[in-house]
């Protein structure tokens, strides 16, 4: 059988290492994709180490979303074909069961259905030269719209399509939220990579978007974002009626009509973090608070404020396939930026051989505006 090269997780207390590895086939209901480029999260390594404690089977090829190219496809598939780029949604979920799911080559899920799923044919994910999907995980991407040079074409380089992916995650929310023209969107902490994402995003659905956060200076660079004349960046001292009131006058006086939060899971060491009340004490009534970040711990939440004030607090993981589609074509209107126009540079691409350099960048760039990306073809 062929081989071809991938960096494999073979254990928590060894580091990862590039190895020959059989090249899968397509078969039913699945398509080989030729990676061209991949992301690296802050946490990576992290994740490699067991300091971050996500589930997984070992060893692995890890890797989650990637822009790829179809090399093959199953006998089943009718729109996919050989040569077409696409988006790889690393969401795998079971199609017996739409409960069970996990994020390929990076968190197992919770339950043991998941797990068992992620032993099976989708383990290995995307740090690899090629990798083997689901057809239903693979979006056909506009490459000439995209890709082409202006002025018909946007202009973009293939790993600066990569911010698909970290712009869906936020998507998924604020869509099932209601977010868009006519409403107030608060986003804390604004300046992660998600949270700058929702920035970006809710501006582009025509939200007037809260930017909360303690960090000024990140604060600051998203106001460099498309539809930044919309935005209002509020910088949060800890203190719970004081941030309240900050955000409700950023807010209009009245308060938002959707929160959404991206903690790490460093916020929840000691307890409730301070801005989730403040938030959601500056929502207005019916309004909408959204648990999107990684907190795994528990939180207080404010009984008869959220009875009186009727909120829905709502915890949301990813996105829906339908609303991969509708980003997708988001990003090839032109209503919602990617790479240089949004403030995102792109760290890279780094080849397969330099994933400890790529590792140690991707930590030292935890927020907003940096992207540290592989590129397993070296293309």
């Amino acid at each position: 059988m062929a081989t071809h090269k991938a960096v494999v997780l073979s254990a928590l207390d060894k580091p990862v290492s590039i190895e020959s590895v059989p090249t899968p086939t397509a078969e039913l209901g699945s398509a080989i994709v030729r990676v061209l480029a991949t992301g690296l999260q802050s946490y990576t390594r992290e994740i490699f180490n067991g300091t971050r404690p996500y589930v997984l089977s070992l060893p692995l090829v890890p890797g989650p979303s990637c822009i790829g190219r179809i090399v093959s496809t199953g006998p089943d598939a009718t729109t996919l074909s050989p040569g077409q780029l696409v988006f790889c949604d690393p969401t795998i979920t079971a199609r017996d069961d739409a409960d069970c799911s996990f994020l390929l080559g990076l968190h197992g899920g919770l339950s043991g259905s998941s797990q068992k799923l992620m032993n099976g044919p989708w383990r290995h994910g995307t740090y690899a030269e090629v990798a083997k999907l689901p057809l239903e995980n693979c979006f056909p991407l506009d490459e000439e719209r995209l890709c082409g040079t202006k002025p018909n074409g946007l202009g973009y380089k293939v790993e600066e399509l990569l911010a698909i992916s970290t712009s869906l995650v936020p998507f998924g929310g604020l869509e099932e939220a209601g977010a868009g023209a006519g409403t107030a969107v608060i986003v804390a902490p604004a300046t992660g990579k998600f949270g700058g994402a929702a920035v970006l995003v809710a501006l582009a659905m025509g939200a007037r978007v809260i930017a909360a956060g303690r960090n000024a200076k990140g604060l600051e660079k998203l106001k460099q974002f498309p539809g930044a004349e919309r935005l209002t960046t509020v910088q949060l001292v800890s203190d719970v009626q004081k941030d309240a009131g900050a955000l409700l006058m950023a807010a209009g006086g009245k308060g938002a009509q959707t929160y959404i939060d991206f903690s790490p899971p460093a916020a929840g060491a000691n307890g409730t973090p301070s801005h989730i009340t403040s938030c959601l004490l500056a929502l207005k009534r019916n309004g909408t608070a959204l648990i999107m970040g990684g907190i795994m711990g528990n939180v207080e939440i404010p009984y008869g404020l959220t009875m009186f004030k009727n909120l829905t607090i709502k915890g949301k993981f990813m996105y829906e396939r339908e609303q991969t589609k509708r980003l997708i074509k988001m990003v090839e209107f032109g209503n919602l930026k990617l790479g240089k126009e949004s403030g995102v540079q792109v760290l890279g691409p780094y080849g397969l051989d330099d994933i400890e350099k790529a590792l140690d960048v991707a930590a030292e760039h935890a927020g907003w505006g940096e992207d540290v990306v592989l590129a397993p073809n070296k293309e």
